[in-house]
């Protein structure tokens, strides 16, 4: 992975260099020198390295932790929040300084959910590359800033999930955390995260890992 230009080094060990089975986007952006200042503030751009947690468990709960032994397979943990109030998403975010990837799933799902989980392995990473256009009033543009989402399989080893007040930190501003029967249609970066998905239940049912 390039260095970025702006934001803090990318010092993790990219998944990519040690699996050769990860299910893999690389998106491009080009956006004007606002969006661009914009982004490049936001703490996973920071951080160069964001989590997500791809939490399967064989029993499902209802929001809030009730939960019932399912006979059909692994669910899935995820959430809703204000920025995206009518998608689900999978828990997780940037990476601190210091912390490794793995330590940092477990922290972000832990925040986001209640539930306290055992990183598997990486399935997934989700690059974006974000380059500034020339603006009108002269900017030569080209100023560069780069981030990977790695998604982490997940065994859930305390699956109860927290009460709606002690979801997130309050900036997260998380209103829903709950165990899914499967995927949902109505699932932020859909394409991507099904491949994750699936990739991470097909590894934990193979053990292969």
């Amino acid at each position: 992975m390039p260095v970025v230009e702006y934001g803090a080094p990318m010092t993790q060990r990219d998944p990519r260099d040690r699996y050769d089975d990860l299910v893999e986007r690389v998106e491009r952006h080009k956006v004007d020198g606002e969006r661009f200042d914009e982004l490049r503030q936001a703490e996973v751009f920071q951080s160069g390295w964001g989590v997500a947690g791809v939490v399967l468990d064989e029993e499902v709960g209802s929001t809030w932790g009730s939960r019932t032994r399912s006979d059909d397979g692994e669910r899935l943990l995820a959430i809703r929040n204000r920025a995206y109030p009518t998608e689900w998403t999978l828990p997780g975010g940037a990476v601190e300084n210091g912390e490794s990837l793995a330590d940092a799933v477990v922290r972000e799902v832990r925040e986001e959910t209640g539930v306290a989980v055992d990183p598997v392995r990486p399935v997934g990473v989700d690059e974006s590359v974000v380059v500034e256009e020339p603006g009108p009033g002269g900017s030569d543009g080209g100023r560069r800033v780069e981030m990977a989402f790695v998604h982490f399989l997940c065994r859930a080893t305390d699956p109860a999930v927290a009460d709606g007040g002690d979801l997130g930190d309050a900036d997260e501003a998380i209103t829903e955390a709950a165990w899914l029967e499967s995927l949902p249609e109505d699932v932020f970066n859909p394409a991507h995260t099904r491949e994750v998905y699936e990739s991470a239940r097909e590894l934990l049912g193979e053990g292969d890992f």
